[in-house]
């Protein structure tokens, strides 16, 4: 998480300045293609509503022609899809200039409330990019945040993979353990 689209400097949440919260995604177009993350990003997004903070507005940032274009694009075919006129779209398709990362204790929300996975992944990650850029802080996250629609199994079979020390990965076993028992287990990929 972090800030973007404005022309503060050094932007921090309480001196934000004209940027806008925002996430940062590195993608491998050989996996999947910008096309894809923004067809992904209309299907989970509700471009009517109308947020009157620019902190906090609806937006697509790109990093280049080619991907305005595509963003443009996308927006005219959500907007057709809907029914609705791309005026009436409220999100807004500009460049994103500098991404600055958030301060620290905006990184990874859901391991706020698990605290000795995020003391643990805080010293081990020791800058906000760092912990934000995470494989493992971003799938533990994930799996603490929103575990209930992700597939509890695959977990299971990751987690030695994550270097943790073993009593914070005895406690995320019996958690994983508990939600797959609880037939919290989907067949998509987590």
């Amino acid at each position: 998480m972090g800030y973007c689209g404005g022309s503060k400097k050094r932007p921090t949440y309480y001196m934000l300045g004209d940027h806008t919260e925002a996430i940062s995604i590195d993608f491998d177009p050989k996996m999947v293609s910008y096309e894809q993350l923004l067809a992904y990003f209309w299907g989970a997004h509700r471009c009517g509503s109308l947020n009157s903070s620019r902190q906090y507005r609806n937006a697509v940032f790109y990093r280049n022609e080619s991907q305005k274009t595509l963003a443009e694009a996308s927006r005219a075919r959500e907007a057709k899809r809907l029914g609705i006129a791309i005026e009436d779209v409220t999100t807004d398709i500009d460049p994103v200039g500098h991404f600055t990362y958030a301060e620290d204790y905006h990184q990874k929300y859901y391991l706020t409330r698990q605290h000795d996975v995020r003391d643990f992944l805080t010293e081990t990650y020791p800058t906000s990019k760092e912990l934000a850029d995470s494989t493992v802080a971003t799938r533990l996250n994930a799996y603490l945040g929103a575990g209930r629609h992700l597939n509890w199994s695959a977990f299971l079979t990751e987690l030695p993979t994550y270097g943790l020390p073993g009593p914070i990965r005895l406690k995320l076993e019996k958690t994983a353990k508990a939600n797959v028992g609880a037939g919290f287990r989907v067949t998509q990929d987590s």
